[in-house]
């Protein structure tokens, strides 16, 4: 029997792709945007709608907090469980329930840790589906969780093998462009994840730095930093990166320079930003998707971070320089 998968995380479509398995998909979430999975249903939409950048975080807050309350009433009240807390998505469980997928490739943090519990999880599924699929929960939280992640993908689909070969062949390749930046000196790195509050990029964004031969001076692997104008001017990077997770390499810009703008003298003043060394990233592709997208990321922070190292071809595609101030 062909095993049918949804996959509510572009992370997890990503390493379905990579493995060459994409006919096993039968629906994916809004945001996973390969073209061969382009004529599939997406089962998600954005939470936040098109409130301001600003909102979000206020937003997600919210909704994890509203998912928190809803699990102390359990599954009385499963299907707001299954459309908040499936997914870090708004979840429409009439189509899931349609399709009666076998396996379902997620992630169940709502937002900010609110992540249902296994027995209270698979108690809604069987009151809204009649039965629990198999649910592989991706929660990486570093370059090992992003490995474990990608293989516990690979062995749901029965891909076992293949998955330990792809893992190896993307340690590779991450290895290789972080060789490039060997010997052209240590940097200062500040990596920007969100630009309200300004909180720096965690997780396996500061490891993919160090494997540059430069160092975060912002983020840590454990949490993301609340940063104010003290701590930025403190850690004096040499180099900025506004990696902002969801936004568009457009909307991405436009953030960043409001961000700058907002900061006026105390951005001036950063060495990075005197030395015109601002980039901004796509963070719809770039950092914010752990799996296979991590190599053209690292490629892409290695090219900004070191401009007279042999191009990967990234500029302009996954990153390009901010603009100064004005």
């Amino acid at each position: 029997m062909t095993l049918r998968v949804v996959s509510l995380l572009p992370a997890a479509t990503d390493a379905v792709v990579s493995l060459e398995l994409t006919q096993l998909l039968v629906g994916r979430s809004h945001e996973c945007d390969w073209a061969e999975a382009a004529h599939l249903p997406a089962l998600t939409s954005s939470r936040v709608g098109s409130i301001p950048v600003d909102e979000i975080d206020a937003c997600m807050s919210a909704s994890a907090a509203a998912v928190q309350e809803m699990a102390h009433l359990g599954p009385a009240l499963a299907v707001p469980l299954l459309e908040y807390g499936l997914s870090v998505y708004h979840t429409h469980v009439e189509q899931l329930r349609s399709l009666r997928p076998d396996i379902i490739l997620t992630c169940l943090q709502a937002a900010h840790g609110a992540v249902l519990s296994d027995g209270l999880l698979d108690a809604a599924l069987h009151a809204v589906l009649g039965y629990a699929p198999r649910v592989v929960h991706c929660a990486a939280a570093d370059l090992a969780g992003v490995w474990r992640d990608m293989q516990a993908v690979a062995d749901a689909l029965g891909a076992g093998e293949a998955g330990r070969q792809k893992i190896a062949a993307q340690q590779q390749r991450l290895a290789a462009a972080a060789e490039a930046a060997r010997g052209r000196g240590r940097l200062r790195v500040a990596c920007i994840q969100w630009p309200s509050p300004l909180m720096a990029c965690s997780a396996w964004v500061p490891e993919l730095i160090k494997m540059a031969g430069s160092t975060d001076v912002c983020g840590s692997v454990e949490r993301a930093e609340v940063l104010d104008e003290q701590r930025l001017a403190e850690a004096a990077p040499d180099v900025v990166v506004f990696a902002l997770c969801g936004l568009s390499l457009e909307q991405s810009c436009k953030t960043a320079a409001a961000a700058v703008r907002r900061l006026k003298e105390a951005w001036a003043a950063l060495p990075a930003a005197r030395a015109g060394r601002v980039a901004v990233v796509d963070g719809e592709r770039v950092f914010s998707r752990p799996g296979p997208l991590l190599v053209p990321s690292m490629e892409a922070l290695v090219e900004l971070m070191h401009p007279e190292a042999q191009p990967f071809g990234h500029e302009g595609k996954l990153w390009r320089w901010l603009p100064a101030a004005t």
